[in-house]
């Protein structure tokens, strides 16, 4: 599976709380509200991460829901995935294996590979054609926007074309105009992962 992605650093929380209001405005629909506890392992290729997650708002307070394993009320998958750290827009290729043991899980893959670090945020998820947009508020870090664009979601027009070119490239127009309606230009772009900002943190601090 493939993603364009694009990940932003917001000011500070009233900053994100305005990128919020201007999503709705421009018709993107409010999905769900996720706490997630991402642990990052120390893979030898890519990066491996299990992602815990609940839904704290009450039930019908979501609107339309997605097609994706974080639809359910709280859950955990494990995410390897690769993508080059460029600041700005870039492809990630990642893999998606729902874990319905995930403390069992965490402990074998600690003594396996051991945990590089933990991510914990709160996550606002809205829908933007087939853009997901999170409004990420994250522990020890701050505010930020990441945007999803589902290359995959994207239907084929012409089943004589290349499909991954007709795919990719009506996913680059929708992640280009997402990206424009909210001025996320004008934000500094992140070229790394949230774990990468952790450690930077930590490293810096040391």
């Amino acid at each position: 599976m493939r993603n364009i992605e694009l990940k932003v650093r917001c000011p500070d929380d009233a900053s994100l709380d305005a990128m919020i209001a201007q999503a709705r405005a421009g018709g993107a629909t409010y999905a769900r509200t996720l706490v997630q506890r991402d642990t990052y392992f120390a893979a030898p290729r890519g990066r491996l991460k299990l992602r815990e997650w609940h839904q704290p708002a009450p039930a019908g307070a979501a609107g339309p829901m997605t097609a994706d394993a974080e639809a359910e009320p709280s859950g955990a998958t494990l995410i390897a995935y690769s993508r080059p750290d460029d600041v700005g827009s870039r492809v990630s290729d990642y893999l998606l294996s729902p874990a319905l043991d995930p403390t069992t899980l965490l402990t074998a893959l600690d003594r396996a590979l051991g945990i590089r670090v933990v991510v914990e945020k709160e996550r606002l998820l809205y829908m933007w054609g087939h853009t997901r947009i999170h409004f990420d508020r994250v522990a020890g870090l701050g505010a930020f926007v990441e945007l999803e664009t589902l290359i995959d979601r994207f239907p084929i027009p012409d089943q004589s074309a290349d499909p991954l070119v007709t795919r990719q490239g009506a996913a680059e127009t929708e992640h280009r105009a997402v990206i424009a309606a909210l001025d996320l230009a004008t934000l500094p772009a992140i070229a790394g992962s949230y774990s990468d900002l952790l450690l930077a943190g930590e490293a810096e601090r040391a």
